[in-house]
């Protein structure tokens, strides 16, 4: 049985991990920390959790886990997975999983150092359907991949919610934006060498951004994404002689997704990509063997999102770190 621990009694907790590490075969929630105790209690009995804890060190310092999940603010990532590598336990994060490459690197130096892993919790790259997109293109289903469009977007209430601010890592294109690049990466086999965006303001964070990358071999990667946009999710990839189109690429949980190929149109059954990944990233560290979607992809990630920021802040075309 692998043994968790949460950092943070936290919203996406709730709806998404808490449940996937029930429904995962060998995993189970031991503890949860908060800084307020009485939430960490109440997220407890709301899950059958035997250990609420009134500190997130009080987590990493239970001999009993083996694994911690961070669901904490994004800028509270890269020191307490770190400080979770230290105290010998495994972590998946949550995304972003850092807010630079440089902090990427740190993890990477812990994970060398403490014999630990860490993952990001992408849980869309873990549904069938991205698979079966890779198939298809490896198929030549449309032809040479020209281009791919997405878009992920919504208006939220930003008055009570830490990313309403810089410093806490907040802002479109670390929260939503941050999908529209990865699933490109994983779809295209890619990375992009060079960034273009722009970006409209709120205070001091991103409410809409806008990306272009360049993927190589004239192949680009348009992105837009929102927090005070009409709901959008989608992502299209154009080929020579056709495109695939797919309506639900993100928040995919418990829906029936439909891929369309050309004519051609496909249902996958609703799944709870939360499970897989749980699952897959068990088995990894159990087997000891290498993670689908490992730190190297992920420092990789953190140099895109640099690369866009730079570009919206220098209104000018940035490369992409290797």
């Amino acid at each position: 049985m692998m043994r968790w621990g949460f950092l943070g009694a936290s919203r996406i907790g709730r709806r998404a991990l808490a449940p996937a590490v029930a429904a995962a075969s060998g995993h189970a929630v031991l503890a949860v920390g908060a800084r307020d105790l009485a939430r960490a209690r109440e997220f407890a009995t709301e899950f059958g959790i035997l250990k609420p804890c009134g500190s997130y060190q009080e987590v990493l310092d239970d001999p009993d886990i083996d694994v911690i999940y961070n669901a904490l603010p994004n800028d509270a990532h890269a020191p307490w997975t770190i400080a979770a590598l230290e105290a010998g336990k495994h972590v998946l994060c949550e995304k972003p999983l850092a807010l630079s490459a440089a902090e990427v690197r740190q993890m990477q130096a812990a994970e060398r150092h403490t014999g630990r892993r860490a993952m990001e919790a992408f849980c869309h790259t873990f549904h069938p359907q991205m698979a079966r997109v890779r198939e298809l293109l490896a198929a030549g289903a449309i032809g040479p991949l020209v281009a791919m469009q997405s878009s992920y977007g919504m208006t939220i209430d930003l008055e009570h919610d830490y990313r309403r601010f810089a410093r806490h890592g907040g802002g479109s294109l670390f929260d939503v934006g941050c999908y529209c690049v990865s699933a490109m990466r994983v779809l295209s086999g890619r990375e992009p060498v060079g960034a273009a965006a722009v970006q409209a303001m709120r205070g001091d964070i991103d409410v809409t951004f806008s990306g272009l990358l360049d993927f190589g071999d004239g192949i680009a990667g348009h992105f837009v994404c929102s927090y005070v946009s009409a709901r959008t999710q989608q992502l299209t990839l154009i080929g020579r002689d056709g495109t695939i189109a797919m309506d639900w690429p993100f928040s995919s949980k418990g829906r029936i997704i439909k891929l369309i190929a050309g004519e051609q149109v496909e249902e996958f059954p609703a799944v709870d990509p939360y499970v897989i990944m749980v699952e897959q990233f068990g088995h990894a560290i159990r087997e000891q063997t290498k993670m689908t979607y490992g730190l190297d992809w992920s420092r990789q990630q953190a140099n895109a999102l640099d690369a866009l920021f730079a570009a919206a802040r220098g209104n000018t075309t940035v490369s992409v770190s290797p």
